[in-house]
């Protein structure tokens, strides 16, 4: 008999940006005490520590500033995280993390800015994606990846000029995965809408005097800017097979 026979599948997740927001959200969803998860952030809350301690080894919290290449989680780590995978697991990963900065025309940006966007935004998912399809057990027939992007991909926002070419970059990396990858691999671009979340905030504080700036503020001003615990339970429907049917249960 084979030694996974009887063995339920299971999903092993890993997170990016788990701190707030959306991500935060996405952590909450999937911690349903049964799916090993490793969230990376540069900090955490209060409770995720928690969830932490009391997850006995469920749950790992891996503090990272994706700006800095170096600060990555290894390929060793990618492979201890994977290591108990099974054939028929499904391996998730979810790009979350990303920053709008720096807020303002071309020509006045901060130079460390950008590279921060650049690195955060562009550089950290593609090596962090590179680096897991290269950790994974062989016999694992399911990876996923899902990468939370955004309308700018595919627009120009006046102030965004960062943020509208990392993330077009990054879902054209994304993108050539299907076709690239030496394994099979299902990759999920995923457009959120606009949500109460920091980013937002830092949109509207420090986008005064940018074109479509005081629309962005209306919006805000009628209701019109999503939860992002809503936005993250309509991606869990959407886009996760629910835990049960994972399961076999």
């Amino acid at each position: 008999m084979s030694p996974t026979a009887g063995r339920r599948s299971v999903r092993r997740a890993i997170i990016t940006g788990i701190s707030r927001g959306l991500g935060a959200a996405l952590f909450d969803v999937l911690n349903d005490g049964r799916t090993p998860l490793l969230g990376i952030g540069r900090t955490f809350t209060d409770a995720q520590h928690r969830t932490a301690d009391q997850s006995d080894g469920l749950v790992t919290l891996r503090t990272t500033d994706l700006s800095d290449p170096d600060q990555l989680p290894t390929r060793a780590e990618l492979t201890a995280f994977t290591a108990g995978c099974a054939g028929d697991d499904e391996l998730l990963l979810i790009h979350n993390a990303a920053t709008i900065g720096p807020i303002g025309l071309v020509g006045r940006l901060d130079d460390r800015q950008v590279q921060d966007a650049l690195a955060t935004n562009l550089l950290a998912p593609a090596l962090l994606t590179n680096s897991l399809l290269y950790a994974a057990p062989a016999a694992l027939h399911t990876i996923r990846i899902l990468f939370i992007s955004s309308a700018a991909a595919h627009r120009a926002y006046a102030g965004w000029a960062t943020y509208c070419a990392t993330k077009a970059g990054a879902e054209v990396f994304m993108r050539c995965i299907a076709e690239t990858a030496p394994r099979p691999c299902t990759v999920e671009i995923i457009d959120p809408g606009a949500m109460e979340t920091e980013m937002q905030q830092a949109i509207r504080t420090l986008g005064h005097g940018l074109p479509g700036h005081e629309r962005l503020v209306e919006r805000h001003r009628l209701g019109q800017i999503g939860d992002a615990n809503i936005v993250a339970q309509r991606i869990a429907s959407e886009h996760l097979t629910p835990p049960a049917e994972l399961l076999g249960a």
